[in-house]
């Protein structure tokens, strides 16, 4: 599947926003949001990754987390995350 950062984005604010409904966090999510940053643990991020993995049909190595950029120390945006998960997916 060759993957359109638009639609990847929507997948993952799609998500983000029903963790954010559930847990009653009432963050205003928009592509710029940093799950972690409004509450999203990275124990439910990395779920969050597995259903991209199924929704998105691609799979996401191991050792990746896409919502951390390790080289700078910080969390990512959900624009961010997209692109990541874009360059890495397989």
């Amino acid at each position: 599947m060759d993957l359109q950062l638009e639609y990847v984005e929507n997948q993952i604010k799609k998500i983000v926003e029903e963790i954010n409904s559930n847990l009653e966090l009432n963050a205003n999510v928009t592509v710029n949001t940093c799950p972690y940053d409004i509450g999203i643990s990275s124990q439910i991020l990395i779920s969050v990754m597995a259903e991209l993995e199924d929704v998105l049909e691609v799979a996401i190595p191991e050792n990746c987390y896409i919502f951390h950029d390790k080289a700078d120390n910080r969390q990512l945006s959900i624009r961010e995350a997209s692109l990541k998960l874009i360059k890495i997916a397989k």
